[in-house]
């Protein structure tokens, strides 16, 4: 079957790059390099001679810093971004649901916790959480390459994940998130073909 072979190549193809670009916001102030927890720091910090701070250091240094101030929304967004980093999505989650209750605008939030719910076998339900973040925010073009991700590899609905890959695409078609949005249509198009 068609949609299977589709599949297939983009999970292997797939699962690392969009990782990348929709396990976490990379947007949110950096703070602390070494706290911040979003993917892709470790390894910059590594190339430029920083040392590699681990997750559960970040996660001990972060939950102290929430005994400080407990309702602090970034320290539970980073919370949650550690966590997603370890994979340990159920604590992701639980910290992005706590932060959406003090930045209830911030649509990388529901992005984060749409994946994250997605990679605990809830797709359905963390499609409801990328759709309130599209609400949010109708141009925010990662979360629509998170959709497509989360409708072709939790739902298997390509049309509808073509359909959300071609608008993160004509967001921005320069960017990074556009390329791989671009890169997922071209590979839906090629196995489409055959």
């Amino acid at each position: 079957m068609v949609t299977k072979k589709i599949l297939t190549v983009f999970a292997a193809a797939g699962l690392i790059a969009i990782a990348g670009f929709t396990g976490c916001s990379k947007s949110k102030d950096a703070g602390n390099a070494q706290t911040a927890g979003a993917p892709g720091q470790e390894a910059s910090q590594q190339g430029q001679g920083a040392p590699v701070v681990s997750n559960a250091v970040i996660v001990e240094d972060l939950k102290s810093r929430l005994k400080e101030k407990p309702n602090d929304p970034e320290v539970l967004w980073r919370l949650g971004d550690a966590y997603f980093d370890s994979k340990q999505f159920a604590e992701a989650a639980d910290y992005y649901k706590k932060a959406i209750q003090f930045k209830p605008d911030e649509t990388d939030i529901y992005n984060d916790l749409g994946l994250s719910v997605h990679y605990l076998g809830k797709s359905e339900e963390g499609l409801k959480y990328v759709e309130q973040g599209i609400k949010k925010n109708p141009y925010h073009q990662r979360i629509w390459l998170t959709k497509g991700f989360i409708l072709a590899y939790g739902m298997g609905d390509l049309q509808g994940a073509k359909a959300a890959w071609e608008k993160a695409a004509a967001l921005n078609p320069e960017s990074q998130i556009g390329k791989a949005a671009s890169e997922f249509l071209a590979q839906f198009n090629e196995k489409a073909k055959k």
